[in-house]
């Protein structure tokens, strides 16, 4: 029997295609209800297709368009436009094609379309903008030198034929961007003109417009782009013979790994969705698949897949298979047990059961993904000329036999192991390599019982016991306006007393492998964060599987499984590692926390015993937004007793004056966060900060990442660290020190207030409005987020429409005034960097 979602059914609307005039390729999806509109533009040329001389060329160009265009300037361009209204942009530089994509209000999709087809059209592409921009890559290089993903696929990429493209140096650097040769500025040029025309592009349009509004303004702004017809990209030469096919590589930090990488050609329709359907059945937590096989054998930690190259014919997927042993006789056991797999799915997969599947799972994932989401899936599908709705179309039936054949031919396979061993260096283009070549080992004959997935329990329609949990909640519920079905969830259990909060994450995230991956399928995410505290779960997804979700996944984080243990204290151990192989400012974002926390002590060690009695003295706390009368009753139903949700207690105001944390990482960058947290909790104070973090948001940008050249990684922002709202710098440099990158953010925040006394009333005015006007038309997740932010930070369910109404009223003066206090730091200014406190100026936390 088929299965079916089980929520009401709603018909997932199709993106309608048609090409203009000049050549441009225009899709359009309208999504009612929705207060997002998502942009998606694909340029057809990539790394790939730049000049053999000038490596990174295409990578460059794509970060050069967003520093103006003959029609806007750099305040007025993409970035600052959106980062004004409270959107998200972004770019992304790949073999054969090159990816600008954005989200905005609904209301200002004109303006942002205009601003984005402007710049891919009519760059201004200075000299001096591109020898300042050209450091920025250069940090970014030095940055993705340290990626785990970037090192293996370079490493890859040593495998092919010479000649092969994919073994070329893309990123680019100082020494491969010649900006000041006449001959690379004509290269550039001739990059552009031939590929950054009508011909070359696909352009996908998502929003709450009608199709027809949609057709218009894809029509409006589209037509003015100039078309010189398709042009021809070189095909690849063959992936086979391989160079060399058993590599052992260093990779500082992280976790030890075992990458097999799978050389494929098919020339028929039908790969990708061959290769999406593999990897549905591959990244299965379902008990009998291939990833429980390997974690109940000790063999493995955890697998991941993804496709790292994709063009014409051709495409290189990848297994990451992360925790194995060193041995090589315990890493050939793995390439056995995953040939032995793939072996059992060719002849056991093809079912029509798991198509079904596999086609709800598809229906359900676009019933769910917000708009920017929505826009890249469907670019990637109409590259491909598929529709995932129609689940393993015929052809796709026929590429998967074809795939899973060649997956197990020997002449195409790579495996490559990663560790933190030392091997000698190997002589790659660009990113520096230290590897070498191994004779591969043969496995001991092992038999594994496989098993298909069973069925995802939230696509059976039969209805489940509702648990007893025996436990008390305070829980808040919400309505939510044009919520298009989808709802939101967060759960907050604060314990009594501290725990180890590596090891409660670990644990809690074993017991919930399962069960996260089954709600995936269905479009529900699942996220949870552990404290020493306690845990926060938060779910978004269809209203109508949410309490289904609820009544499994509650009673797992009570009483995980004795199994889940042992797992978990092995994943506990590794947790550390994998944290070291993040770049240092990602390190810091995660560790913000870190700021607020109470002095460290040691704590005992997490038992299941301990555990429950934790639980038993635990306060557990709720908020929903969007679910219906008979959905809220469902997950109360759980419980013992609710109550409603009250206030929580607001969180001491910090002592003036500043801070130094030392995070002890060791890198070779900076990096360094900047928290100011308000100085008072009053809805003016707050008001007056969140439109002068808005107001410095772009400039900051534009002064430590594009004039100052600091590094790649650069932002400034309103946040809320645990309890605690303000303003945060972040800041990731490859050359200047913690306390230079500290003393041009001081800098920057005294020529605030010279831009502040200089700027007029009316562009503050505007400024006002549109924050007020970006939390009015917030997306139901938004809305969620705030409400439950402003109830961690002890505020009331009125506070967040007092901020708008100081908004409507604030003045100059209150501005100015909250800028005396940032800078006299008198909320307290907390650092947490990758260096030591200095030696005056800032005080060690207490």
């Amino acid at each position: 029997m088929p299965a079916a979602c089980n929520f009401p059914p709603v018909k997932v609307a199709l993106p309608e295609s048609r090409q203009l005039a000049n050549g441009l390729q225009v899709a359009v999806l309208s999504l009612p209800g929705t207060s997002k509109a998502a942009i998606s533009v694909r340029v057809a040329a990539g790394s790939h297709d730049e000049p053999d001389e000038y490596p990174g060329m295409a990578h460059f160009l794509e970060h050069l368009l967003f520093l103006g265009s003959s029609g806007f300037a750099v305040e007025q361009s993409l970035m600052a436009f959106v980062q004004a209204c409270g959107g998200q942009v972004n770019a992304s530089t790949q073999a054969r094609h090159t990816d600008y994509f954005c989200e905005v209000p609904a209301e200002r999709l004109d303006e942002a379309l205009a601003r984005l087809l402007d710049m891919l059209a009519n760059p201004l592409l200075e000299e001096a903008a591109q020898l300042r921009e050209r450091e920025v890559v250069h940090a970014e290089f030095l940055a993705r030198g340290q990626d785990p993903d970037t090192l293996v696929s370079v490493a890859l990429g040593q495998a092919l034929p010479v000649g092969h493209r994919f073994a070329a140096f893309q990123a680019g650097n100082r020494d491969t961007l010649a900006v000041e040769q006449a001959a690379f500025q004509q290269a550039l040029q001739a990059f552009h003109q031939r590929f950054y025309q009508a011909g070359q592009l696909s352009l996908l349009l998502v929003g709450p417009q009608t199709t027809d509004e949609l057709n218009e303004l894809a029509r409006h702004r589209g037509a003015r782009l100039p078309g010189r017809g398709r042009q021809r990209q070189s095909p690849p030469p063959p992936l086979l013979p391989l160079r060399v096919q058993q590599l052992r590589m260093t990779q500082p930090g992280g976790v030890p790994s075992l990458q097999l990488a799978f050389a494929l050609e098919w020339a028929p329709p039908g790969l990708d969705v061959a290769l999406d359907f593999l990897q549905t059945w591959l990244r299965s937590e379902a008990p009998g698949g291939l990833l429980a096989g390997l974690r109940e054998a000790g063999m493995c930690q955890g697998l991941q897949s993804r496709v790292v190259y994709r063009y014409a014919d051709q495409a290189m997927l990848l297994l990451s298979v992360a925790g194995v042993d060193e041995a090589g006789a315990s890493q050939a056991a793995v390439v056995a047990a995953v040939l032995g797999w793939l072996g059992f799915f060719a002849a056991a997969g093809q079912g029509e059961a798991l198509h079904e599947r596999y086609r709800a799972i598809q229906h359900c994932r676009r019933h769910s993904l917000p708009p920017l989401a929505l826009a890249l899936h469907w670019q990637d599908c109409l590259a491909a000329d598929w529709d995932p709705g129609d689940g393993l179309s015929g052809a796709g039936q026929v590429a998967m036999a074809a795939v899973l054949e060649q997956m197990q031919d020997a002449r195409r396979l790579v495996r490559l192991f990663a560790s933190a061993e030392s091997m000698p260096s190997w002589p790659a283009p660009g990113f520096a390599l230290r590897m070498q070549s191994e004779q591969p080992v043969s496995a001991a004959p092992c038999t594994w019982a496989w098993q298909l997935p069973p069925a995802n329990p939230f696509l059976d329609p039969a209805a489940a016991v509702v648990p007893a949990l025996g436990i008390e909640v305070r829980v808040c519920w919400l309505p939510a306006q044009a919520s298009a079905g989808q709802g939101v969830l967060y759960w907050r259990c604060s314990l009594a007393e501290r725990v180890d909060a590596v090891m409660l994450q670990a644990l809690l995230g074993v017991a919930l492998r399962s069960l996260e991956a089954d709600a995936a399928e269905v479009g529900v995410a699942l996220q949870l964060v552990a404290r020493d505290e306690g845990w926060q779960l938060s779910l978004h997804g269809p209203v109508g599987l949410l309490p289904a979700v609820m009544q499994q996944v509650l009673p797992v984080l009570l009483r995980p499984a004795p199994g889940a243990w042992p797992q978990g204290r092995r994943e506990a151990r590794h947790a550390a590692a994998r944290a070291q192989a993040e770049m240092p400012f990602r390190q810091l974002l995660r560790r913000l926390p870190e700021l607020f926390a109470p002095p460290w002590r040691e704590c005992a060690t997490l038992t299941p015993q301990r555990l429950h009695e934790c639980y038993r003295q635990a306060r557990f706390d709720g908020l929903g937004v969007g679910l219906d009368t008979a959905g809220q009753a469902e997950i109360e139903r759980m419980f013992r007793s609710v109550a409603p949700l009250h206030t929580a207690d607001a969180p001491a105001m910090g002592p003036a004056g500043r801070y130094w944390q030392d995070a002890v990482i060791d890198c070779s960058d900076s990096a360094l966060l900047l928290f100011c947290p308000l100085p008072a909790t009053d809805a003016a104070t707050e008001a007056a900060w969140r439109l002068l973090a808005q107001f410095s948001q772009g400039d900051f940008f534009r002064r430590l990442r594009s004039e100052l050249q600091l590094g790649y990684a650069v932002f400034c922002g309103f946040r809320q660290v645990q309890a605690h709202r303000g303003i945060l710098f972040a800041v990731q440099s490859p050359h200047a020190s913690a306390e230079q990158v500290l003393e041009h953010i001081e800098a920057f925040v005294q020529t605030q207030g010279e831009r502040l006394a200089a700027i007029d009333d009316r562009a503050l005015m505007l400024m006002a409005a549109e924050l007020r006007r970006q939390a009015q038309t917030s997306s139901l997740q938004e809305l969620a987020e705030r409400h439950w932010q402003a109830h961690l930070a002890g505020l009331s369910g009125q506070h967040e429409m007092a901020v708008l109404q100081a908004l409507a009223t604030l003045e100059r003066s209150q501005l100015l005034d909250a800028h005396r206090r940032l800078s006299e730091a008198q909320g307290g200014w907390r650092v947490l960097a990758t260096a030591a406190t200095p030696t005056s100026g800032w005080s060690s936390p207490s």
